[in-house]
């Protein structure tokens, strides 16, 4: 837009009266304005909430019955602890035994074989003795 249509533009509205739109206003602040009821909100009585009967109360109750059952399931792994304990110990004691009740027959077996050699070696001079003594008898008397 140039300057000659811009001023035309502006000379067709013409020359604001600020007389009139003051006027205006002011009978704007005469009129008697509707009231409007602005409506009161009673707050409801909020009774106070248990936990308990909230999703937390029920993860809680949850909590606590694992953690019962956990503290049961530990007990009995106690007691069956203490049961294998006992059981090795009993089985232990034992083996001590058959180990100390090995070693007593090693030692007496050792000393069987030689009572056993000697009493060969007795019986053997018995023996040449009982052959000797006829055949001595024999040798003296001719």
């Amino acid at each position: 837009m140039d300057k000659k249509a811009l001023s035309d533009a502006i000379s067709q509205i013409g020359k604001l009266d600020l007389s009139k739109i003051y006027d205006s206003c002011n009978n704007f602040a005469k009129l008697d304005m509707p009231k409007i009821d602005i409506p009161q909100y009673e707050m409801p009585e909020i009774t106070a909430i248990d936990p308990e009967d909230t999703i937390v109360g029920d993860i809680k109750r949850k909590i606590e019955e694992q953690n019962n059952l956990v503290s049961q399931q530990m007990s009995i792994l106690l007691e069956q602890n203490q049961l294998l304990a006992d059981n090795y110990d009993k089985l232990k004691n034992m083996y001590d035994q058959q180990v100390k009740l090995n070693s007593e027959s090693k030692e007496e077996l050792e000393k069987s074989k030689w009572y056993n050699r000697w009493m060969m070696v007795i019986a053997i001079v018995a023996m040449i003795a009982a052959i000797a003594g006829p055949i001595v008898t024999l040798v003296v008397s001719k």
